[in-house]
């Protein structure tokens, strides 16, 4: 518990001095919005990428990242992720260079994260479809988004509900959505764990980039937006429940 204690804290002290000095230092030079969000975002890339390897040195967690290199040149990415644990995306960020994030309303709030949100210029999950018109507005400038769309963190029992906000925005853009597949055994820091609710030994993580999933054909015969979401949201469902199934996450193959 203290290993974990002391990574919490230092999770808590890095983001506010990110908010209160590194951002504001980092983006003092530059001059439009959507600039100094792009700077902002590769800074939080950096201090994602120290917090999993600090982490990974205290002898908590092992993250393993499969296809990763093939995808990190050929932004911008429609990256579509399952929610298995409390810093999923952490680890997405120390991924990703550069990502647009989807936080819940509440994150505008903590004065622990409130000026990394704002500063980084995510979006906020109760603005209903407007959300979805954001989205592609950011793709279409070339930038990459996160979408998670179970919405929160999965269930013990498996997977949440898919939400159809993803398959909107990449029907809207004709954007293929890029499938991550994020595993964690132990499962831990999981919905409803308390931080502290840790296993005594190390997690091992398995964050997998999965082939590109194409989302013309789910129009090619003119079928109407709502009912071409309903399926693509149902495939990209099946996928990750069979990818998980055959454990193709956890053994590398």
């Amino acid at each position: 518990m203290a290993r974990t204690g002391l990574a919490f804290g230092a999770f808590g002290v890095g983001a506010i001095a990110l908010a209160g000095l590194v951002l504001p230092l980092g983006l003092v030079t530059v001059r439009t919005p959507a600039q100094r969000e792009r700077r902002a975002q590769r800074l939080l890339h950096h201090a994602a990428a120290l917090f999993i390897w600090f982490m990974s040195g205290l002898g908590l967690i092992r993250v393993r990242w499969i296809g990763r290199e093939a995808q990190a040149d050929s932004a911008p990415h429609l990256i579509v992720a399952n929610h298995p644990t409390l810093i999923d995306v952490v680890l997405l960020l120390a991924w990703l260079p550069q990502a647009d994030c989807i936080v819940k309303s509440a994150a505008h709030g903590n004065p622990f994260l409130r000026g990394v949100v704002r500063r980084a210029g995510y979006l906020s999950n109760d603005h209903g479809d407007a959300i979805v018109a954001e989205c592609v507005a950011r793709l279409r400038d070339g930038r990459s988004v996160i979408v998670f769309p179970e919405g929160t963190r999965s269930p013990s029992t498996g997977l949440g509900a898919f939400q159809r906000g993803a398959a909107h925005i990449a029907l809207t853009r004709g954007c293929p959505l890029l499938p991550v597949v994020i595993t964690c055994r132990p499962p831990t820091l999981g919905k409803g764990a308390r931080w502290h609710d840790v296993p005594d030994l190390r997690v091992e993580f398995v964050v997998r980039a999965g082939a590109p999933i194409d989302p013309v054909p789910y129009r090619h015969d003119g079928t109407h937006a709502p009912a071409a979401a309903r399926r693509l949201t149902a495939d990209l469902r099946t996928y990750y429940e069979t990818t998980m199934a055959r454990g193709e996450v956890d053994d590398g193959r």
